[in-house]
Order: structure tokens, then C-alpha cells, then sequence
């Protein structure tokens, strides 16, 4: 499908003074008397109306760029220390197939253009384990350290018949660190158990699974925290947790910092349910505290909710956060939490996959996907009855509340529906899967528009940008790679956003948009 917003141009035009070439000039002869005034002219004819500008001209596409050297880039950001600074992080997986994928990092100038100073061809493999698995050597995360070195983690099929986590840390010009971690250069991030204690798990095997790491420049020293959702570890139920850790990279390592939750890592089960807890992404602010974003289905009737965790710096709830439940009976309304689906009056469902900071409102933007609706059911807010996945997004206080923004997004509900039913997409798909917001408060979601790759811009209180393509939507479609955006970055001067793609047996895609304003 040939998409007629994918077709922006950047047009300039140049002025070229023309000048005779036959003999030369003749000697300037002298000037003549002065003519009387002529009678003014008749009035010209209006003019032709000019044509409309290009809708969205605004918004500029600086890199489009398909990397045969990987088939997934969902671990995306932007370079900020030293020489480094505003070049493009990867990290992703190359492979097909369970045999052959590896985990692999990468280095690429602002234009997209792969720098080779980093391992030579700009990119860095490595195996995590030599296990096999559907979903091993995936790496969902990349973060630069404040020391100009970079660590990725690597979800990794172990010999025990799980899946632990591991971090890789690569030097600036794309050398694994030397003498750090094992001999093949990781260091295992553990949830609740680490692979030599898998064991005592009660269940048939531990499954961990990171899908985010940052860098927290609340310290001078290289410290981060890693997000993901992992086997609950009460030596009872087999049931999945979320969870956090952080962790100091040491010259050999890592360490799990012992002021962070006494030494563990944190993890949360929503009410004692034994649900299956999913953590997604999430951010370290300023002063250390950490935002979580993710999701628990919480049976067949409020079906999956948003859940939002805000914790201090010592790894506790933090109390001046959140507060709120539209499900108290399943989970307690908690201060440093959570807990909506705005939907559920309709048989609908709310996922989160990514949490931003909103300063201009003091608030967090999250974005995700669910359902408006349940299947055969109508909106009480308006929207479309469920076909497919809907892009959702949500605003909460930074402070506490007694429910998310209802005046974000459609303003009743709180909630932003974007939906591609009926419009003659390929399928009525739509996702969100990360999201940046803008220094000027506008939000940025990345995923995927009627099963076409795109991105939507959102305005400070959740509108579509009417000033991008008339309806806020970005259609990137692609002939080679058409997996939707997985990956978001903002550059660090806030003029920039990247955005990257799961998996596709052709290649990674990475795609540099200028937003405009």
C-alpha cells in the first residue's frame, strides 16, 4: 500500500541570475532628460489562489534505513557521554531461527549510517548461552552508562530449561569489556532466583525476562535498573511476578546494590492473586525514584488493567504517588500504585507498555494497547466496538489521585481510542509499544496503525495532532520490513525521535522523525 502521508518532501528552490553572452558591453553613454509621468495603469487581474501547503510539511523524516546485520532492534537510545554524544544505540537479535540467532549491539551516526569505529562494522554479536529456545538471545534493552560504556541485556535459554537475564558491557569502540563477567563476558541479572538456585523452584522452570534497563544518573557512579516480569519467587506459586532491581556495574560486574529494597529485587503480585504480572518499560527520574509501567489480567470479567508503580529510592512504594483503584476488592488501593481499566464497563481490556514524564502537567503519559469494547459490546464513551487491538493511552498525577486524568484524551473516560476499523488497513490492528514525550508536552507512541508500522503524536491533553496528517498518524509502511515499531528514543537536545522495529526476517529497521512543531 502505497501511503500518501510516507510521501513527505523537502523541497528548496534556488534563484539563478541569467546574464547575455554575445559581444562585449558598449562604453555607457550619457544620461538622457528626464520623461513627464505616464498615466497610471489599469489594475491587473487577480491573481490564481495558490495551491494548499503539504499537510504535515512540518514534520520532517531524516532517516529510513532497513540493517541486514540484525532482524530486531526493539533496544533503542541515544548516545549522550563524550565523542559519543547524539549518535544511536541498537540492540536487538540477528537470526532467523533458534539455531542461528545471536544477541547484537550497535553504533550508528545520527543519519543512521552504521559507525564503524564501533567493532568495526558498527554492530557487535554475542551469545548469551548456547541453549536454544523460542525467545533466547533477545535483547529488548540498551543503556549508556555515564562512563561512555554501554550494557545490554540478553534474555537467554539457560541448561536448566529456563530463561535467565544477562547483562553485556561493551566499551566505546565496541570491545566487550575486559575481565568483566564470566568468560563469555555477561553477568546474570537475578529476579527471584538465579540460575544455580533453580532448583528449589517449585515449579518445572525458572522464567525470567527483561524488558527494559536505565541508566540512573540520580549518582556519579555507573548504577541501573532493570525492568522485567520473572517466576514468583515465595517457594510456592509458579505464578509470574513483576519486577525491579538495580544494580551497580562494578569493574568486574555487577553488584545488586544492598540500599535498593534490603539487597533484592523489588517484585509485586498484584493482590496476592497469583496472576500473572507483566512489567513493561519504565523511567529513573532525577532524584532516583523509578516509574513502572505494565499490566495484570485480573480474571475474565475486569479483564487486563493498567498498573503503575512509583517506587522511592531505597526501592519502597513511594506514598506521595498514585493511590488509586477501580478494583478494590482484587487489588487495595495502594499509595504508590495504580490500579484502572477504563473500559471494563464494556467487556473492554488496557495494557501499558511505556511510561514518560509529562513536566508541563507534573504528570506520566503511558501508552499500550487493549480493547474499547469486548467483543459484541458498544462504547459508553463513544469509541468503536472491538475488531481488533486498539492504541490506548492514559495520563496520571504525578501526585496522589483518586483515578487517572479523565480529562485526557476523549475527557470522560480519560482515555485516548485510536482505531483504524473500517478505514481499508490491511487488518484493524493498532498497538502501541513505546512512547517519548516531547520537551513541549506532546506525546510521541510508536507501534503499529492498521497492521501498517507507525507512529501517533498526541497533544499535551491526549488530542490527536491535527497539525500532523490532519489526524495525529504517522503511516510509515515499508516494502521490505513491515513489523511495527517496538523501540523510541529522543535525542538528547529534544528534536528528534528514533524509532525501531521487532523482528522481521529481512532485517531491523530504524526510522529518525523531526516532530515539528
Amino acid at each position: 500500500m502505497i501511503d500518501k502521508k510516507f510521501a513527505l518532501t523537502m523541497l528548496s528552490v534556488a534563484f539563478l541570475g541569467l546574464a547575455g553572452c554575445n559581444g562585449d558591453d558598449g562604453a555607457t553613454g550619457p544620461a538622457g532628460v528626464a520623461g513627464a509621468p505616464g498615466a497610471d495603469g489599469t489594475d491587473g487581474a487577480d491573481g490564481v489562489d495558490g495551491t494548499d501547503g503539504v499537510d504535515g510539511a512540518s514534520l520532517q523524516i531524516v532517516v529510513d534505513r532497513v540493517y541486514s546485520e540484525a532482524n530486531d532492534f526493539r533496544g533503542l537510545t541515544y548516545a549522550q557521554v563524550g565523542d559519543q554524544a547524539g549518535k544511536i544505540y541498537v540492540s536487538g537479535f540477528v537470526g532467523t531461527d533458534d539455531a542461528s540467532r545471536m544477541a547484537v549491539v550497535g553504533r550508528l551516526f545520527a543519519d543512521g549510517t552504521p559507525d564503524t569505529s564501533f567493532g568495526g562494522d558498527g554492530f557487535v554479536e554475542v551469545q548469551a548461552t548456547v541453549e536454544q529456545s523460542s525467545s533466547d538471545e533477545q535483547s529488548i534493552g540498551v543503556a549508556e552508562l555515564q562512563s561512555g560504556d554501554v550494557v545490554f541485556a540478553v534474555n537467554a535459554a539457560e541448561s536448566t530449561g529456563g530463561r535467565s537475564i544477562f547483562l553485556f558491557r561493551v566499551t566505546p569502540d565496541g570491545a566487550l569489556a575486559t575481565g568483566w563477567g564470566d568468560a563469555d563476558g555477561k553477568a546474570e541479572v537475578v529476579f527471584g532466583y538465579a540460575d544455580a538456585d533453580n532448583a528449589s523452584f517449585p515449579g518445572d522452570a525458572v522464567e525470567d525476562f527483561v524488558w527494559d534497563v536505565q541508566v540512573d544518573r540520580s549518582v556519579a557512579t555507573d548504577r541501573v535498573v532493570v525492568f522485567g516480569n520473572g517466576s514468583a519467587n515465595d517457594g510456592t506459586r509458579t505464578d509470574t511476578d513483576r519486577y525491579i532491581t538495580r544494580v551497580n556495574i562494578t569493574d568486574t560486574g555487577i553488584e545488586t546494590d544492598v540500599t535498593f529494597n534490603g539487597g533484592e529485587a523489588f517484585s509485586f503480585d498484584a493482590g496476592g492473586l497469583g496472576l500473572g504480572d507483566n512489567q513493561r518499560r519504565g523511567i529513573v527520574e532525577a532524584d532516583g525514584k523509578i516509574v513502572a509501567a505494565g499490566y495484570t489480567n485480573l480474571g475474565d470479567s475486569p479483564r487486563h488493567h493498567v498498573m503503575t508503580i512509583r517506587l522511592n529510592e531505597d526501592g519502597s512504594f513511594d506514598e506521595t504517588f498514585g493511590g488509586y483503584s477501580d478494583e478494590p476488592n482484587l487489588v487495595a488501593a495502594t499509595p504508590g500504585l495504580t490500579v484502572f481499566n477504563p473500559f471494563q464497563i464494556d467487556g473492554g481490556f488496557a495494557e501499558a507498555y511505556a511510561v514518560g514524564y509529562q513536566e508541563i502537567t507534573d504528570s506520566y503519559v503511558e501508552a499500550g494497547y487493549g480493547g474499547a469494547t469486548g467483543s459484541g459490546f458498544e462504547s459508553s464513551f463513544g469509541f468503536q466496538s472491538y475488531v481488533a487491538q486498539d492504541m490506548v493511552a492514559f495520563r496520571t498525577s504525578a501526585g496522589l489521585a483518586d483515578s487517572q486524568d479523565l480529562t485526557f484524551g476523549d475527557g470522560v473516560s480519560g482515555a485516548v481510542v485510536i482505531q483504524s476499523e473500517g478505514k481499508g488497513f490491511p487488518s484493524s490492528e493498532d498497538r502501541g509499544r513505546h512512547l517519548v514525550v516531547l520537551p513541549d508536552g506532546r506525546t510521541v507512541v510508536v507501534g503499529r496503525y492498521g497492521g501498517v508500522p507507525a507512529a501517533f503524536v498526541l497533544t499535551i491533553d491526549g488530542q490527536p495532532d491535527t497539525g500532523v496528517f490532519g489526524d495525529g498518524v504517522i503511516e510509515l509502511s515499508n516494502p521490505a520490513v513491515s513489523s511495527q515499531f517496538f523501540g523510541a528514543a529522543l535525542s538528547p537536545d529534544g528534536t528528534r525521535v528514533a524509532m525501531s522495529t521487532n523482528y522481521n526476517e529481512n532485517g531491523a529497521r530504524l526510522v529518525v522523525i523531526k516532530p515539528g512543531n
